[in-house]
């Protein structure tokens, strides 16, 4: 027996005559709306009782002065990303779609995805990293602590970043970017979602406007990968690799962002836009030319869309 339900990431069919299309381009609108509200007051509450908390508000304070603690991400992006997939349960229920629509089908192919994003994000983070190293923008120093410590840590940054990831891409290109495709088309609503992205990322202490035009970038390289694999695996283990790669196995600023129990004593030194300044490689020239070399790469690796992947709305 055959279903009609896509098991890889998809946007609602917007019809063939122009009422049908406008009906569906309303349904999305305010599905995209609600969302948007929903998560938006919810994290907004949660920062605000984690302000009332002794403990967590010292954590608050240290994320504010640069500085990101393993305990305080798990405790946001776990409990953000918990709320975004209760979220994508419920509309997949009252809207007759499958959850796998929103871009994380639990098939057998999720870790493979997983682990090919993850290093790739190594490997691009490397080159940003080794790039600005070799024109003299990057020192390396020691350890910050003993090796035992240090995997410790290491350990620990790669499960927080992986959460980072998850609540990430699903708020951003999840369920938002399901709903926003049926309004105005995939790349657009891409390239709205990804400018949200970046342009928030101004909030860290130390981000750039080159940094945040660098996330809008990545962003758009996710939406690459979501519309080449089907599904959101692959850019998970991306954006989990790059900010672990970056901010705790090279110890550099990532976002404008320290990572609390980073592996090495790094100095960056230089011109701006070879080192990104307070924001890091990320937010530098390098940077950016490092993620426009990813998206040809990318194309090329994965030439074609797979076979169950929904059609989008122009």
């Amino acid at each position: 027996m055959t279903s009609s339900r896509k098991t890889a990431f998809e946007t609602p069919d917007v019809g063939h005559s122009p009422s049908t299309g406008k009906r569906e381009r309303v349904k999305g609108f305010l599905h995209f709306f609600l969302f948007a509200i929903v998560m938006a007051a919810i994290l907004i509450g949660l920062k605000v009782t984690l302000t009332k908390i002794p403990a967590t508000a010292v954590l608050l304070q240290q994320a504010q002065a640069g500085t990101l603690t393993i305990s305080l991400m798990l405790a946001i992006d776990g409990l953000g990303f918990a709320a975004v997939i209760l979220f994508s349960i419920l509309a997949s229920r009252l809207q007759n779609v499958p959850f796998s629509s929103f871009g994380l089908p639990a098939n057998s192919l999720f870790a493979r995805r997983l682990f090919q994003g993850f290093a790739w994000g190594i490997l691009i983070a490397s080159l940003d990293v080794g790039a600005t190293y070799l024109l003299g923008g990057l020192h390396f120093g020691g350890l910050m602590q003993r090796p035992a410590d240090s995997f410790k840590y290491g350990s620990l940054w790669v499960v927080t970043f992986i959460v980072i990831a998850l609540f990430e891409e699903t708020l951003y290109r999840g369920y938002a970017l399901r709903s926003l495709s049926a309004v105005v088309g995939f790349w657009p609503a891409a390239i709205l979602l990804s400018a949200l992205f970046g342009g928030l990322h101004l909030m860290n202490p130390g981000e750039t406007l080159v940094g945040a035009l660098d996330v809008m970038c990545y962003g758009l390289l996710a939406c690459f990968t979501l519309r080449r694999t089907g599904n959101l695996w692959f850019a998970v283990g991306l954006h989990a690799a790059w900010d672990f790669a970056l901010t705790v196995l090279y110890s550099v600023p990532g976002s404008g962002m320290q990572a609390k129990g980073h592996l090495l004593r790094s100095n960056l030194s230089g011109a701006h836009w070879l080192t990104g300044g307070s924001d890091g490689p990320e937010g530098s020239v390098i940077g950016l030319a490092v993620l426009a070399a990813s998206v040809c790469a990318f194309w090329i690796v994965f030439p074609t869309r797979p076979s169950d992947y929904g059609e989008y709305p122009a």
